[in-house]
């Protein structure tokens, strides 16, 4: 009988064991996590702040208690992982305890990134990551009297925050590090036009600012100071900057470690046995950061954890975002490439479409206001992509 560990239960954790447990009907799997909720999508955490969906709907399949009963997991949520042993393939409990098993799987995701400067730990500093941000965030904006709000970073997250606020009518100030608003996803140009699409929400913005420390001032509120000497107050900072890869109990383990874990198509390591998946993943160079990779990676990795043939096949970094009448599609590397060949381009309509080209292959692209033909973009990158692997696998 197979022993198999996961450590991490979000989207690649559970879609692993699901895989591993269709082929292997008698295996025993062990699951370590810090959480006591089912896995869930953090990019839809700001939905439910701002009441697109109620809580539970967080969860897609299910609560805890209901994923171990179905899938005959022993799910254990008061003992978490310290550290890996790999080659004894074998985790070290918090209390000592070491457990060896067949095969291990990593798919413990990703923290949102908090820069360690002085006040970043003030009440009223947040961040958005798991579903207990997003209820401490709704708690805030529902309960707290807010007048006005910062929000540091102008990431995909850092917008559906700057949504949730607005559609309370709170005021909101948007402040980045990057020259304009999502430098790998948008050109310039593109860029321009969703900026131009905040100023007229009022949303004031600021970039090429980059945090230095929080303060509390007299009266109370918050006053975030850069290292510019700009200063934006507010009665509450969400910082927004990106994610860091919970990797940091690996070290010393033996595994390659770059961005994130490095593993091949299998979704193996550098160690046999020991697997990664998800946002604490990286392959060829990458980590993906989607809810949709995470659930391959992880399904492939759990096929192979249970003796099945399975491969990863990339899938192309593509982000959608609508608010109103505003809609913006953008897919695959696109704020490096200067050969772009544009197919529409009308201020008036607020239509902006190009496409990213590296030589004469398809990287990217990005739509503006209109996103038709979306679909027919992501499939042309999505070939050129496999083509690159195919090509790289025979080196």
């Amino acid at each position: 009988m197979k022993r198999l560990a996961i450590v991490g239960f979000g989207g690649a954790g559970y879609n692993a064991a699901k895989a591993a447990r269709s082929v292997s009907p008698d295996a025993e799997i062990d699951v370590y996590t810090d959480t006591d909720v089912g896995p869930y999508n953090p990019m839809l955490t700001t939905y439910y702040v701002k009441n697109a969906f109620a809580y539970d709907t967080l969860f897609p399949f299910g609560a805890l208690e209901e994923i171990a009963q179905s899938l005959r997991l022993n799910i254990h949520t008061g003992c978490p992982v310290t550290g890996l042993l790999a080659q004894e393939r074998a985790v070290e409990l918090a209390n000592g305890t070491r457990r060896r098993y067949d095969s291990i799987l990593l798919s413990t995701g990703a923290s949102a990134l908090m820069p360690p400067i002085p006040g970043i730990d003030l009440p009223g500093v947040l961040k958005m990551r798991t579903a207990a941000d997003a209820r401490l965030l709704k708690e805030r904006i529902e309960t707290g009297g807010l007048k006005d709000a910062l929000v540091v970073g102008a990431s995909w997250v850092g917008i559906k925050v700057i949504e949730d606020f607005y559609e309370k009518g709170i005021a909101c100030t948007l402040v980045d590090g990057a020259k304009w608003i999502f430098p790998v996803a948008a050109f310039r140009e593109t860029a321009q036009r969703i900026q131009a699409d905040l100023d007229r929400k009022s949303v004031r913005q600021a970039y090429g600012q980059m945090l230095e420390r929080i303060e509390r001032e007299p009266d109370g509120r918050l006053a975030a100071c850069m290292k510019g000497g700009e200063r934006f107050s507010a009665d509450t900072v969400v910082v927004c900057i990106g994610i860091r890869p919970n990797v940091g109990f690996l070290k010393g383990s033996g595994l390659e470690i770059g961005r994130a874990v490095r593993v091949d198509r299998k979704q193996q390591t550098n160690i046999p046995g020991i697997y990664a998946a998800g946002d604490c993943a990286e392959f060829g160079g990458r980590v993906a950061g989607l809810w949709s990779a995470a659930l391959a990676q992880g399904r492939t990795a759990g096929l192979a954890m249970a003796g099945a043939q399975a491969e990863y096949s990339p899938i192309v970094p593509a982000t959608a975002l609508e608010d109103g009448e505003f809609k913006l599609f953008s897919a695959g590397a696109v704020g490096a490439k200067e050969h772009k060949r544009i197919l529409l381009d009308d201020p008036a309509s607020r239509v902006y479409k190009a496409l990213y080209f590296d030589d004469d292959k398809l990287c990217g692209a990005v739509f503006l206001t209109d996103v038709s033909g979306a679909a027919a973009a992501m499939d042309a990158i999505e070939k050129a992509m496999a083509r690159d692997m195919a090509m790289l696998l025979l080196l």
